[in-house]
């Protein structure tokens, strides 16, 4: 008895669009992407682009403008995972992180995109013919290499050390009481010079959530210091900004911050941005204590 083959999921988008020789169409499941869209697009007469308009369409998915890609965006997705899926991160917000695919189905895609970034994932669709090259031209091998946090030995001190930066004391309780309820180790400073010199000290510091607008010293300010120094350099930054300004998220992102959040502060949702960071950044740290 011959078993059935299944078929990959463009057969079915090609069928309902009534697309040229749609109905003899032959591609099983396990054929790899770029080469199921080469032969639909064949066997329709048709282009890649023009597919993906109805692979969009079918799916209720826009269509991914690849040369709009925001170059910021790519800082939430490492190019381990972005090469490993075949996706490109168009563009963000606080809450959401819209990412170019070709498979739009790939519920696995989806849910490690969403940890590392601590997003909600939207998909839109592109063709793998141009998706494939903006893929590689974004994430280039040498992408992979990144500053390392500090030697692992401190892991017998207890979890990922954090310290958190704002000149609200209620904000610093708050988030103190997530993080320590999360298994995170915490440490507090009231303004930029202080976490400054605090982060020079002999405990290491895996982290620093970093309030933008603080008095004594700009959030920005302590930011380009840290990114200057060789010793602390390396340290991710997760700024808590008032504001959701696209400009202000732009300058975060080229002065070095790693992720930012929005206030107020959603408790639960900022430990999972803490978390991802922390996941994209040293992976073997998080194994080791989550």
């Amino acid at each position: 008895m011959d078993i059935p083959v299944i078929q990959h999921w463009i057969v079915a988008v090609a069928r309902a669009a009534s697309l040229t020789g749609a109905d003899r169409l032959d591609v099983s499941s396990d054929t790899p992407m770029a080469g199921a869209w080469s032969v639909t697009a064949m066997a329709a007469g048709t282009t890649e682009g023009a597919l993906a308009a109805l692979v969009g369409g079918h799916y209720r998915l826009g269509v991914a403008d690849l040369s709009a890609a925001h170059v910021h965006a790519r800082k939430l997705v490492p190019a381990k995972v972005a090469r490993k899926h075949k996706v490109l991160p168009l563009r963000y917000t606080d809450r959401w992180l819209w990412v170019a695919t070709a498979d739009p189905v790939a519920m696995e895609a989806e849910r490690e995109i969403a940890q590392v970034s601590g997003r909600n994932v939207h998909f839109e669709v592109a063709p793998p013919v141009s998706l494939y090259p903006a893929v590689d031209a974004a994430y280039p091998e040498a992408g992979e290499l990144r500053h390392e946090l500090p030697p692992l030995e401190r892991a017998a001190r207890g979890g990922p050390h954090i310290l958190v930066v704002d000149d609200d004391a209620d904000t610093r309780l708050l988030l103190r009481r997530a993080l320590e309820g999360a298994g995170f180790r915490v440490a507090e400073a009231p303004d930029g010079p202080e976490a400054l010199e605090m982060l020079q000290g002999d405990d290491p510091f895996d982290l620093v959530t970093l309030d933008l607008q603080m008095g004594q010293m700009h959030g920005l300010q302590v930011l380009n210091v840290m990114r200057s120094r060789v010793a602390m350099a390396h340290i991710p930054v997760v700024v808590a900004t008032g504001s959701d300004d696209p400009i202000v998220e732009m300058e975060l992102f080229e002065a070095g911050a790693d992720d930012f959040v929005v206030k107020p502060v959603d408790p639960p949702r900022f430990i999972l941005r803490i978390q991802a960071v922390l996941r994209r950044q040293a992976p073997g740290l998080m194994a080791q204590f989550f």
